[in-house]
C-alpha cells in the first residue's frame, strides 16, 4: 500500500505540480489512515486488503477517532481531504472499483474571520530596529502577500527593480507577476547595494547568511509580533494585505489575481473583513 502511495504522490508532483510542503501533508495525511487501518487488523499482515476494502463505516471511524482526538476541524477536513483524493485517484486508476469516502458526512469548518494588523502596526514593526532580512520578509509578506513557500524560494532572479515587479511561482505552478511598491523597492536596494548576484540567490540570504527554513522563519515573524503585542503568524501579513487593498477600494478580481487564488470565492472572505472594518469606524463616528 506504501507503494501505491507513493505513486499517488508521485502523481500529484508531476500532474498538478505541487509544492514539496504540499507534498509532504498529503502523503503524512494518507500514511496515518494506513497505520490507523493497520491497527484495527487483529490477524496483522492484512492491512493492504483492508484499505483496498475500506467502506464507509471504516472511514466513519476513522473520522470520529480523529474528532476525538481534539485536532481542529481544519485539520480534520485537511486529513479527510487527502485521503478522498488518494481513494479518487485508486478509483480513476481501476484500482478501487468505487470510492469510500464519496458520500462521507464530515464536520462542518467554523466560519472564521482571518486575523489581521492595522496599517499603522504594520508601519510600527517596519520602522522599528529590526535585521535587513526581518525587514525584507515583513515588507513582501505585507506589500506584495506573499505565501510563506512564495518567499522562501524567492530569488533575485524574480526580482525587477527597474520595472518594480515580482514575478512569483505560485500553487500549481502558475506564474502572476505582483508590483513592487516604492518601500519594498528602497528595501531591496538597500541591501542588494548595486551588487552584481547570480539570479539563483536566494532573497532571504541577501544579508550572506543562509536563507531560513519554513519553521524558522514562522518562530521569527511570531517573536517580531511579541514585540508589538500580538499574536501573528507570516500568513496574517498576506491576510492583511488583502483586507488593506479591498478598504482602499481594490477590485476583488484584482486581489484575486495578487493572491495566486484559483477560486474567486476564496478572496471573498476579505470583503466579510472589510466589512468589519467599515461597521466599527461607523460606530466610531456616529455612536460617540
Amino acid at each position: 500500500m506504501y507503494l501505491l502511495l507513493s505513486q499517488y504522490i508521485s502523481h500529484l508532483a508531476e500532474e498538478r505540480g505541487y509544492s514539496e510542503n504540499t507534498l509532504e501533508a498529503y502523503e503524512r495525511d494518507i500514511s496515518n489512515f494506513i497505520d490507523y487501518q493497520a491497527r484495527q487488523d487483529k490477524h496483522g499482515g492484512k492491512h493492504r486488503d483492508r484499505l483496498h476494502q475500506a467502506t464507509r463505516q471504516d472511514i466513519n471511524r476513522y473520522l470520529a477517532t480523529l474528532v476525538s482526538s481534539r485536532l481542529a476541524t481544519s485539520s480534520v477536513l485537511r486529513k479527510i481531504s487527502s485521503l478522498k483524493g488518494f481513494y479518487q485517484w485508486m478509483n480513476d486508476t481501476g484500482i478501487l472499483a468505487e470510492n469510500p469516502l464519496l458520500l462521507i458526512d464530515l464536520p462542518k469548518k467554523p466560519k472564521t474571520l482571518p486575523k489581521v494588523l492595522g496599517v499603522s502596526e504594520v508601519s510600527k514593526l517596519l520602522e522599528s530596529d529590526l535585521p535587513p532580512r526581518d525587514k525584507i520578509a515583513i515588507e513582501l509578506l505585507y506589500a506584495c502577500g506573499l505565501r510563506v513557500s512564495e518567499l522562501i524560494d524567492l530569488t533575485t532572479g524574480q526580482i525587477d527593480l527597474q520595472s518594480g515587479y515580482l514575478r512569483i511561482m505560485g500553487k500549481g505552478g502558475k506564474e502572476r507577476l505582483i508590483p513592487l511598491g516604492d518601500v519594498s523597492i528602497g528595501i531591496l536596494q538597500h541591501v542588494i547595494g548595486g551588487r552584481k548576484l547570480p539570479p539563483n540567490t536566494p532573497v532571504l540570504g541577501l544579508d550572506g547568511n543562509p536563507p531560513p527554513s519554513r519553521r524558522q522563519l514562522w518562530r521569527r515573524i511570531r517573536e517580531i509580533g511579541d514585540t508589538i503585542g500580538r499574536k501573528v503568524s507570516p500568513h496574517t501579513f498576506r491576510h492583511s494585505f488583502a483586507t488593506h487593498m479591498i478598504e482602499n477600494g481594490a477590485d476583488l478580481r484584482v486581489v484575486q489575481e495578487l493572491l495566486g487564488h484559483s477560486d474567486i470565492s476564496t478572496t471573498q472572505i476579505y470583503t466579510q473583513v472589510s466589512k468589519r472594518h467599515i461597521k466599527q469606524v461607523h460606530r466610531q463616528i456616529f455612536n460617540s
